[in-house]
């Protein structure tokens, strides 16, 4: 007869706190997720070492993945899956954008805050104001023409 071999399992929620042998794996059936015990109170998850994970060289945003703990899920697996590009999309970074960008308001258009030539950024500046970048092209200075403290 062939030998078999069945691991510990349950729902997460039912993992041993107490009297698991060091050694001993732990799978849990609602989340697929499996932990070690080192001693007869301590468990640890299993998780692969990011260090020792292949690089990626390039992103293919409607293809790579990335893996997502959501938080709001009540039953079953919390892990989850998003391409990149829908990822940029849900922080509202343009698909193209390679770059940091911002929106001034919720669910609004991202753009940069200088914008090309300061003249088209997501800031424009009023009468009597401008801006250009520095000679490092890191760093945009504001001038001011006049500061009126007015009348009383």
């Amino acid at each position: 007869m062939a030998q078999k071999i069945k691991l510990k399992r349950g729902l997460k929620a039912s993992l041993p706190t107490e009297g698991m042998t060091a050694g001993e794996p732990l799978v849990t059936t609602d989340r697929g997720t499996m932990y070690l015990s080192t001693d007869a109170t301590t468990k640890l998850p299993v998780v692969p070492p990011i260090e020792d994970l292949g690089t990626l060289s390039v992103v293919d945003g409607a293809a790579d993945l990335l893996i997502v703990h959501d938080a709001d899920e009540a039953a079953g697996q919390k892990e989850k899956k998003i391409t990149f590009g829908n990822f940029k999309a849900a922080l509202n970074i343009p698909a193209a954008s390679t770059d940091e960008m911002v929106a001034l308001k919720s669910g609004g258009t991202s753009g940069y805050l200088f914008g090309e030539d300061g003249t088209d950024g997501l800031l424009v500046m009023g009468e009597g104001l401008s801006w250009a970048l520095n000679a490092e092209q890191n760093k945009a200075e504001l001038s001011v023409d006049v500061i009126d403290g007015g009348t009383f």
